[in-house]
């Protein structure tokens, strides 16, 4: 890694308040699922370890949040990006 890669590195950081500020919406989120603390986790760790085994499927790109629309069951939500050729 030569010195220009990691000077984009340092300019492409998001800046702190984002980043605490999606951590703080994350909280909320399982604060407000009412399962247990570790199931989220243990559901995004089995749900990417399983796509790791397709090749054309970005890992780094995935999301998974928990939301809760009005008057609906909360949903886990799975973004799932495609590696191009």
């Amino acid at each position: 890694m030569g010195l220009l890669d990691k000077l984009k590195g340092v300019f492409n950081q998001e800046p702190p308040k984002e980043i605490a500020k999606r951590r703080l919406q994350l909280v909320l989120q399982y604060d407000r699922s009412g399962l247990p603390p570790n199931a989220i986790e243990a559901i995004k760790k089995e749900i990417l370890e399983a796509l790791k085994k397709f090749p054309f499927v970005d890992v780094n790109g995935i999301t998974i949040n928990v939301s809760q629309p009005q008057d609906e069951k909360e949903k886990i939500e799975i973004e799932v990006p495609v590696k191009g050729e």
